[in-house]
């Protein structure tokens, strides 16, 4: 299958910083050839885009004979390198890319024998955790044929809203929104709730961006709430950037219950309690201001409400603080000191904090601390990328559509919480279903490339509202524990096997193809063209009568080759959105990635608008928008400064916000007035004399979610998840390293192995996320712990995200 042994997987993987693969330091041992042989095969090399996670780095895939049998980082991508662009241009060819275990590993994943191959009907109507479904094969015909009918009827009966439909959220996303809306149905959703829509919130009060990134490479002091970006790695360049920035003198400090790999390498890893982190940055904000060290100039002329919350964080001392945390107050007094003298520096936050009921707050205190210091848009700071790239160019739907998209989202969307985000409020709406509650009743689901049951807290609910939807259709893989809730399961394909345009996260434009490597091995359309396929079948028109989706001829199972709609879909996001080039054109260009010659741009808040670029806009108050055709206001552009038109941030003051007026009039879900500052609350969910203990998860490099745990070299990196306990706790409850013990919390219980370690806080055990698989594959199958029983189905009340970390439970030997 591959040229690449296990032996020398786990060799190259354990011998870099951050588990990566440096693509010019391995190349010469991996493309070993025979001594004295002539080159008797065909081989390519392919560049593409990995989807081993949803970080989308640059790959380069070895074909020989038609099989994919290695690959490298793409040292053409941003993502692979650094997401400065001084950096990239100077450097990235003569020091090569790299690449995680995961992305490594994913021909393990193409060749993996417990693919779907076909689509599969359920036979047995009872549904639940353990019960057979007792599929059988169907042919391709007949699976669209079912599902059309089911869809038809929906649509037919003006129930088109009650389709639910959920996607991984980098993958084909653009015609599954475009499908939704000409179906006729609002309640489409994609994993970003389940993953940082909690931070958007935070830096979208903050900056009105909803995901600034770090510049670490040209940064002297790095502070980490909650993120584990050297061992989680969502794009490979982190493990680049943050250790050269060490190397060249910056200092990094990890806040974190939990010594994860970031805090491993860190000069510094201060514990502290879950979800308090919002309590330590008031307190270091207190030390800052009471010792003068903010940015005054930088406060005065960019920033609103500063007074307000320089009264707010008076008494929010170091002692104080420490009471909630259990972080010395003398630390906390230096960290603050250290931080606010250090230039350029970091402060930054992600999923740690942010999924906890009080994630939002705590991360819009820690995220001011850069505002109070003058910390963005700087070299070395926050920065907001510049993400232009393809461009979206979305649907006009039909009267029928546009009748039951005016019905309320299952999840209520914005009219329930606050700072909403469009990938939707999952654990709200598997709730409703599973309750009998919301606005309506759902009766069909399309689950695409998500495993919900597992991903979701609270497996038991997840469980219930599966069983009670009408008609399940599943497309993945594999047979995961969601599909086996399905009543029809549809084969998908990998990243290897189908197209996709990724706008990279790096400061400046950057866009990287995915194209097929190989022809999907069981001749099963990509996902994409299985949606394509339902609309045309469903002969979906937009408003002026048009069909959306082109009607090719079928040949055999699947669309011809040569209709090349989806090519051509492609083709026209890309020459009407910033690269202004064809697919064709995308695919000769080195690596098959086009990069903005623009570079990384600082302080793009202080550029005035051009008098061109006012031509069709309103002004209400100071703010400026650009106008639809309708005349209507559409974006945010701009506001006005000192009378002119200045870029400003993207916030309903145009500045950034210590302080936010609106939320005086604005309540979120479980109707609690919205506080205008980043108030300290503890968290819903408090340990007590029962459960005693916080339970938090995490996600490494070894594997993504609960997607990669049947590959077979990421399983041999990692093959299970240990509960990871601290000594002294686990001597004053008789626990032993590698005791089986249980973990229970008033939701359920599950078994697992200890890990007794000090690196973690005495008063918290957790656990990687994504393993217990009890389906998904024959080496997945029973390895590990899946702390989602342990959890109720509940999420954030001003964002909606999915509450991963807040918990507690009892620990007690088995």
């Amino acid at each position: 299958m591959s040229n690449l042994t296990r032996r020398e997987f786990l060799g190259i993987a354990g011998t870099t910083a951050g588990i990566l693969v440096a693509g010019k330091k391995v190349v010469s041992a991996l493309k070993k050839e025979p001594v004295g042989k002539s080159k008797n095969y065909k081989e390519e090399w392919i560049p593409s885009c990995c989807n081993m996670c949803g970080g989308q780095c640059g790959i380069l895939a070895r074909v020989v004979d038609g099989k994919v049998v290695k690959i490298e980082p793409n040292p053409h991508n941003p993502n692979n390198f650094s997401n400065n662009s001084e950096d990239f241009f100077k450097n990235h060819l003569k020091e090569g890319g790299l690449i995680c275990p995961k992305g490594n590993a994913g021909i393990a994943t193409l060749y993996d024998p417990d693919r779907v191959k076909t689509p599969l009907k359920r036979t047995n109507p009872q549904k639940g955790i353990g019960v057979d479904p007792k599929f059988v094969p169907i042919s391709w015909d007949e699976a669209y044929s079912e599902i059309v009918l089911r869809l038809k009827k929906l649509r037919n009966n003006g129930e088109a809203h009650k389709l639910v439909w959920f996607s991984e959220d980098h993958s084909f996303t653009h015609i599954q929104g475009d499908f939704c809306k000409l179906y006729g149905t609002p309640n489409y959703s994609n994993h970003a709730n389940l993953c940082d829509t909690g931070r958007k919130a935070s830096f979208k009060i903050i900056m009105g961006d909803e995901r600034p990134l770090c510049d670490f490479i040209n940064s002297k002091y790095i502070l980490l709430f909650g993120w584990n970006p050297l061992s989680a790695l969502k794009w490979s360049h982190l493990g680049r950037i943050i250790p050269r920035a060490m190397e060249k003198g910056a200092k990094l400090v990890v806040v974190d219950p939990y010594l994860s790999g970031t805090a491993a390498k860190s000069q510094e890893w201060i514990p502290i309690r879950p979800s308090t982190d919002g309590a330590m940055a008031l307190a270091m904000a207190n030390i800052i201001i009471r010792e003068n060290l903010q940015d005054m100039t930088f406060i005065d002329e960019w920033t609103t409400g500063f007074e307000h919350y320089k009264e707010y964080v008076k008494n929010k001392t170091p002692k104080w603080a420490e009471k909630i945390t259990s972080v010395p107050a003398k630390t906390i007094e230096r960290i603050a000191i250290e931080f606010a003298t250090t230039k350029p520096a970091i402060v930054d936050v992600w999923s740690g904090p942010g999924q906890h009921s009080n994630g939002v707050y705590s991360s819009w205190a820690i995220g001011l601390l850069a505002a109070l210091t003058g910390q963005i848009e700087k070299p070395g700071t926050l920065v907001i990328p510049n993400k232009k790239g393809n461009k979206h160019i979305g649907v006009h739907p039909d009267e029928t559509a546009e009748k039951s998209l005016k019905e309320k989202r299952l999840d209520f969307g914005k009219d329930k919480y606050p700072y909403f985000h469009s990938s939707g409020v999952y654990a709200e709406s598997f709730k409703n279903i599973a309750e009998g509650k919301g606005p309506y009743q759902p009766k069909m689901a399309m689950i695409i490339f998500q495993n919900v049951l597992m991903s979701l807290p609270g497996t038991e609910t997840i469980a219930k509202a599966l069983s009670k939807l009408e008609f399940v259709v599943v497309n993945d893989i594999f047979l995961s524990e969601t599909a086996l809730f399905a009543d029809i399961v549809i084969p998908g394909t990998t990243y290897l096997e189908r197209y996709d345009l990724n706008t990279h996260w790096v400061t400046w434009p950057a866009l990287g193809l995915r194209q097929p490597i190989v022809k999907p091995i069981f001749n099963q359309p990509a996902e994409y063209e299985f949606v394509c396929e339902l609309g045309r079948r469903l002969k979906l028109k937009e408003k002026d009568g048009k069909d959306f989706f082109w009607n090719g001829e079928m040949s055999g199972n699947r669309i011809s080759d040569k209709t090349k709609w989806y090519e051509e879909f492609l083709s026209k996001e890309l020459k009407e959105g910033e690269p202004k080039i064809t697919l064709e054109e995308l695919k000769k260009l080195p690596g098959a990635v086009w990069v903005s010659a623009k570079g990384t741009a600082y302080e793009k808040h202080k550029k005035t608008i051009p008098t061109d670029k006012l031509k069709d806009t309103i002004t209400e108050g100071v703010i400026i928008y650009s106008t639809k055709k309708d005349g209507k206001k559409d974006k945010q552009i701009g506001f006005l400064k000192d009378g002119v038109p200045t870029r400003g941030f993207w916030t309903p003051t145009g500045k950034i916000q210590f302080y936010e007026e609106k939320h005086k009039d604005k309540k979120d879900a479980n109707g609690k007035p919205l506080s205008p500052l980043p108030e300290y609350c503890p968290r819903n969910w408090q340990p007590d004399e029962k459960y005693p203990l916080y339970l938090i998860n995490w996600k490494e490099a070894s594997h993504t979610h609960t997607r990669t745990h049947n590959n077979p070299y990421l399983v041999e990196l990692k093959p299970e998840n240990p509960l990871m306990i601290n000594t002294d706790t686990a001597i004053k409850m008789g626990i032993r390293d590698g005791d089986i013990v249980w973990v229970e919390s008033p939701y359920g219980k599950v078994k697992a192995k200890a890990k007794i370690t000090e690196g973690m806080h005495p008063e918290v055990v957790g656990l990687q996320h994504g393993f217990g698989h009890w389906a998904l594959g024959n080496i997945a199958k029973g390895r590990g712990t899946s702390d989602a029983f342990l959890r109720p189905t509940v999420s954030c009340a001003l964002s909606g995200q999915a509450l991963h970390k807040e918990c507690c439970v009892k620990v007690y030997k088995g």
